[in-house]
């Protein structure tokens, strides 16, 4: 997202089980419109409700997330950096929408019906046609967006939000992504499935395992490998196969993290194994 500075997000979910996006926050700003189903949402300290014709604008490094009420449920959201686009004619836009926010978190605004329909047509041809290559066209559709975000809407009032809702938010966060580690473990090669599976910024789920845990999320990812390439060893398995099982793809560093993380060597399980 650094590179081009755009992040974009669409879901439909047909009911409310499973639906996932607690309280987080990330380094950019964020547009959200919901096209079906009803919600609430939490931005800074403040929670509103959230459905058709409205649009949720939200400042960088506020914490923000979903509560979803009715199914099907389906919103677009579009995360974007500023200053990569370097614009004058959308930093314009935005300190102006910014200037008209009550909360300077964020604000939901209600948008007139006679212009909903152009926010939601450029909302989706960011989402759905999105290509890194032309991502000016986008930034052009987001100052679009702001423009009558600025100028044809009401701002709705919200109630002070439990403060509660920001730690199980985390938890739930953390709850989904080790869950996901556990079940691709051995094809996790990257970082890069933070913000591809659940769109938020590494350096947000780092801080909650970090919090939570007292590692960072590569150094959990990193130990789960290794403790399942030792059982695998004891299991029988060579000792390259384990490591190729547990999806390191480097022999090497393989075998440096397991000496360092249990103490003794790959082969010296082997021979610890009950039939030798």
């Amino acid at each position: 997202m650094e590179i081009c500075g755009l992040y974009t997000v669409h879901k439909y979910e047909k009911s409310t089980d499973g639906f996932l996006y607690p309280v987080h926050s990330h380094t950019s700003y964020e547009i959200l419109v919901v096209t079906k189903g009803k919600c609430g949402i939490i931005i800074g300290d403040t929670e509103y409700e959230f459905g058709k014709n409205d649009a949720a604008f939200i400042f960088e490094n506020e914490a923000h997330g979903l509560l979803i009420r009715e199914a099907p449920f389906e919103f677009y959201a579009v995360q974007f950096i500023p200053r990569v686009c370097k614009s004058v004619a959308l930093d314009g836009a935005l300190t102006g929408l910014a200037s008209l926010c009550k909360n300077k978190s964020g604000a939901v605004l209600t948008v007139e019906n006679t212009v909903y329909p152009t926010v939601i047509s450029c909302m989706r041809r960011i989402c759905e046609e999105r290509s890194d290559t032309d991502t000016e066209m986008y930034f052009t559709y987001i100052r679009a967006i702001l423009y009558e975000l600025c100028r044809n809407t009401v701002q709705k009032s919200g109630i002070a939000s439990d403060k509660k809702n920001k730690k199980n938010g985390g938890a739930e966060l953390l709850n989904a992504v080790t869950d996901y580690i556990g079940e691709n473990l051995n094809m996790i090669s990257d970082l890069s499935f933070i913000e591809a599976v659940f769109h938020y910024s590494n350096s947000h789920v780092n801080r909650i395992f970090r919090d939570t845990l007292g590692v960072s999320v590569w150094q959990y990812i990193t130990a789960k490998k290794l403790d399942l390439a030792y059982n695998l060893i004891a299991e029988g398995h060579s000792i390259k196969a384990a490591a190729s099982r547990s999806g390191f793809n480097d022999y090497s560093v393989f075998y440096k993290s397991f000496v360092k993380h249990f103490g003794i060597s790959p082969s010296s399980v082997k021979r610890r194994r009950p039939d030798r």
